[in-house]
């Protein structure tokens, strides 16, 4: 049995905080938990992220070409004793359904993810009508019991460490899920 999902939901915005994570402040986290590996298919959001980790020395990106593909990499990675991080779209988690249930659930496999919420700048801001791919996120997370944290600017940034703890604490898949473009 499964144990409860903790989540943390997305912190109000206050009057002195920035959209988005800092692409620099995001790297060093990245690099300070271990990862070894990112695997992730850049998308308008993430593609100041993709850049600095590809012109990283220290972490080895992959891009493949579908989430799912890159599900099973990750896991593969991770048994072979590495440390991979997914940076996937909302969209691509969707996509990749069978195989999280297939190579992370299943197998127990501690998947670490970092999810871009597309369409979560736009439901905020009251613009219609509201991206499904914002709507189904949570649902989602939640059917497959996956535990996640917000991490909309770097002020979230230590809920990259809480989820890698937790993936390694429950052998078991665990997301920060981004609202916003990360920024330089």
């Amino acid at each position: 049995m499964r144990q409860k999902t903790e989540i943390i939901p997305p912190q109000k915005e206050g009057a002195l905080s920035v959209r988005g994570a800092s692409v620099s402040k995001t790297l060093t986290a990245i690099k300070t938990l271990g990862f070894t590996h990112v695997l992730m298919i850049p998308d308008s959001e993430s593609r100041l992220l993709h850049q600095a980790i590809g012109d990283d020395p220290d972490i080895h990106l992959i891009t493949p070409c579908r989430e799912g593909e890159s599900v099973a990499i990750a896991a593969g990675l991770w048994t072979g004793g590495r440390k991979p991080l997914l940076v996937i779209q909302n969209t691509g988690l969707m996509e990749a359904g069978d195989a999280l249930r297939g190579c992370g659930l299943g197998p127990k496999v501690p998947l670490r993810l970092m999810v871009g919420w597309r369409g979560y700048g736009g439901a905020q801001a009251g613009r219609m009508p509201i991206d499904s791919a914002y709507t189904y996120t949570e649902p989602l997370l939640h059917a497959w019991g996956i535990p996640y944290w917000t991490m909309m600017g770097d002020e979230d940034l230590p809920m990259l460490e809480r989820m890698d703890r937790t993936a390694a604490e429950t052998s078991l898949p665990a997301a920060v899920v981004t609202g916003y473009a990360f920024r330089s």
